[in-house]
This record gives C-alpha cells, structure tokens and sequence, in this order.
C-alpha cells in the first residue's frame, strides 16, 4: 500500500486534505503531521517503520525560506530510509508555501492512493471472533504481516489480531508438533509453506476457526482476504 506523509503546513491546507480525503478512508495512508516544534521528530519515528512495509512513500514538506534547515533534516531522514529499504521507493516534494492546498492536493492525486477502506478488526472478528490468528513463514521470505499490510488490513487489525513467528530453515524437524501445541494458544494459521514442511490435517484440523495455507505470504494472505471479505 502506499503512503502518502503532509508535513509542516497550516489548517488551510489540513481542512482542504479532510474534504478530499476523508479520514475514515484515509487515516492510514495519509498522514497529517502539523507544523511546529517537535514535528521532525514526529515524522521520523513514523516514517521509518512505514517505511519497512510500504509499496511507496510520498513526503510533502511545507516550509517557508526561513526554514531551509527543516528540508535538510528531512532529507537527511529519507536518506537513511533509502539505504535501509531500497525496495521501498520514496518521493519528496517541497512547497514553499504553507496555507496553499493546491499544490499539495493536486501531488498526492497523481501519487494515486487507494481508495478502499482497509480492513478493520471488525471485519475480522466477524469471522474469527475470539484468539489471536497465528502466521508462520520462512526466514528471508516475505512476512505474512507485510503482505497483510500491502493487502489493505490496517495497522490496528494486524496488531490486534495477528502474530507471526518467522522459521530459520533447516531447523523444523518438529514444526508439525509445534504447530499441533500451538492451537491450543491461537484460533487460527496462516501459512507459506515454502521452504518449510507440508501441513499434516492433524494440524488444519486444530485450529478453532480453521486455517489458510500457499506457497507464499502474498498468496495466502489473499486466500484469507476473500474469505473475510467475501466468504470464499
């Protein structure tokens, strides 16, 4: 999923934002950070971990000539972002001015963030309505809670009713047992099977609300999206 950050404006351009990208949609792909002090350090504890996870990143700064050093601090920012996730592509537009919504507006329409409401843990529960969902993957793979994230489930859900443990290869003579135990702890699997070991129906029997299992964590997470969604 893309994200789109709109840092160091005023009201104006925030009230704009709210008309064309109402925050029930958009809460978790359009981030409003306000001008002022402290505002760095805000937008740099939330950009790096969306940044791990995004399919994209777009960072609107506002500042006046007076605040060039802001500019600087932020590049700085995206910079380490950019050795650390190199997969991760990120742009930086700056606006000098910072009650003009225009510019802004007329940027993150081209950036084209989805517009579906993500899923929520309502959505969820309505399916599993008790217990944690379990997600096993392999080392080195991507994780089942990456790809929940570019599925569109929200950071809320993920962190309410997921938790992933990630298998180092080669080290899973007793996974089959170790799942078997685990159903007693979660209501339901997610699984990416590959390069790990086949499922036995021991254990897809196991879990309360049952399980989803494909070779990857994009294929599963899918399987497991339309069944929330649409009950296949």
């Amino acid at each position: 999923m893309k994200i789109a950050f709109v840092i160091g404006f005023y009201d104006p351009v925030k009230t704009a934002l709210n008309e064309r990208y109402p925050e029930n949609v958009y809460r978790d792909r359009l981030v409003w950070i306000p001008s002022g002090k402290g505002s760095i350090a805000a937008f740099k504890g939330r950009f790096y971990d969306v940044a791990k996870t995004a399919e994209g990143v777009l960072v609107c700064l506002g500042r006046s000539d007076s605040e060039r050093f802001i500019e600087g601090a932020m590049r700085n920012i995206i910079a380490v972002a950019e050795q650390q996730y190199a997969n991760t592509p990120i742009q930086f537009r700056v606006f000098g001015n910072v009650y003009d919504s225009g510019p802004v507006i007329q940027v993150i329409e081209s950036y084209e963030l989805e517009t579906q409401p993500q899923i929520s843990s309502a959505t969820i529960r309505a399916r599993i309505p008790t217990g944690k969902i379990l997600c096993m993957s392999l080392n080195g793979k991507t994780a089942i809670l990456t790809a929940l994230q570019r599925a569109g489930f929200s950071p809320a859900a993920i962190g309410e009713c997921f938790e992933e443990e990630v298998r180092i290869g080669a080290r899973n003579s007793n996974l089959m047992q170790d799942l078997e135990a685990r159903a007693q702890a979660y209501s339901y699997l997610l699984y990416a099977w590959e390069g790990l070991r086949t499922m036995t129906p021991t254990v897809k029997k196991g879990f309360t609300y049952g399980c989803r299992e494909a070779r990857s964590a994009a294929q599963v997470v899918e399987l497991f999206k339309k069944w929330i969604t649409d009950g296949v």
